[in-house]
C-alpha cells in the first residue's frame, strides 16, 4: 500500500508540475501578443499621417501653385441673399472670399491644400455664418433642417455643386450631408447653399457664375478668356442674375 501511495503522489506531482509550466508559457505569451498589437497600431498611426502629408503635398490644389476660384451663393426660399463680406483671413489656409461672390483658393501652407481644401474650411472663416447637417445659422436668421418652413412646406438644406460653373448644359450634384467634406476639386467650380423646399431640385447656379470669367481678368489683369477668378475691381457686393439653362440632379456624390 506505501508504495501505491507514494506512485500516485509522484502522478500527480508530475501532473501539476505539467499545468504550472503551462501557464507560465502562457503568461509568456500575453505580454508579447500585447506588445506586438501595440506596434502595429502605432505603424498604421504613422503610416496614416504620411499618407495625409502626401495628400496635401501632391494632390491639387498645390501650395503656392494653385490659384483657383469658385462661384457660390445662399439661395434661400427662391431667393439668392446678397454676398458675404470680404474676408481676408489672416490664417495661411488662403481660402477666402473678396466680398465678389467668388471662392479664392490658393493655399500659401499645407492647411488648405490638398485634401484640406474644403468648403468647411471656407465657411468656417466666414463671420456669423455656420453651417451644419441640421442648420444654416446667418447673423440672427436660422433655417433648421425639415422644420423651418418655405412659404407652407418644410424645408431642407442641400449644396449643388457644379464641376464647371459656366457651362450652361452640366447638371450639378445635390449634397444632403457633410457639407464641411466637400471638397474643391478644380478651378471653375460652383456652389449654391440651397434651403429649399423637400425634395426640390431645381437650384440655381449662384449668381456669380455668370461673372466668373471677368472676375478673373480683373484679378489677375488677365485677358478676358481666362478662366481665373477673383474680385471685382471695386469690391461691389451686388449680385448678379443667375447663369441661364442650370439643371440639377440628385444622385451624385460630393
Amino acid at each position: 500500500m506505501g508504495k501505491a501511495s507514494s506512485s500516485k503522489k509522484i502522478a500527480r506531482a508530475a501532473r501539476a508540475g505539467g499545468r504550472i509550466k503551462g501557464v507560465r508559457q502562457r503568461n509568456l505569451m500575453f505580454p508579447g501578443i500585447v506588445t506586438a498589437i501595440v506596434l502595429a497600431g502605432t505603424a498604421l498611426i504613422v503610416y496614416a499621417r504620411s499618407d495625409h502629408r502626401d495628400d496635401a503635398t501632391t494632390v491639387p490644389p498645390l501650395v503656392n501653385q494653385d490659384h483657383w476660384h469658385a462661384a457660390y451663393g445662399f439661395y434661400i426660399c427662391g431667393e439668392f441673399l446678397p454676398n458675404t463680406p470680404a474676408v481676408e483671413t489672416t490664417s495661411t489656409a488662403g481660402i477666402h472670399t473678396h466680398g465678389d461672390g467668388v471662392i479664392h483658393i490658393h493655399p500659401f501652407s499645407q492647411a488648405g491644400a490638398g485634401e484640406n481644401a474644403t468648403l468647411g474650411k471656407f465657411l468656417g472663416d466666414l463671420p456669423d455664418l455656420e453651417l451644419t447637417d441640421d442648420e444654416l445659422t446667418i447673423g440672427s436668421d436660422h433655417w433648421r433642417n425639415h422644420e423651418t418652413k418655405c412659404g407652407d412646406e418644410t424645408g431642407e438644406l442641400v449644396v449643388a455643386r457644379w464641376q464647371n460653373v459656366q457651362t450652361t448644359d452640366q447638371e450639378p450634384s445635390l449634397t444632403y450631408s457633410n457639407f464641411d467634406d466637400l471638397r474643391f476639386r478644380g478651378d471653375g467650380e460652383g456652389y449654391t447653399i440651397a434651403f429649399v423646399p423637400e425634395g426640390e431640385t431645381d437650384i440655381p447656379k449662384p449668381p456669380s457664375a455668370a461673372q466668373l470669367t471677368e472676375l478673373g481678368a480683373v484679378d489677375q489683369g488677365q485677358p478676358s478668356d481666362s478662366t481665373s477668378t477673383t474680385a471685382p475691381a471695386d469690391g461691389s457686393t451686388t449680385t448678379t442674375a443667375p447663369a441661364e439653362g442650370s439643371t440639377t440632379t440628385t444622385t451624385a456624390a460630393p
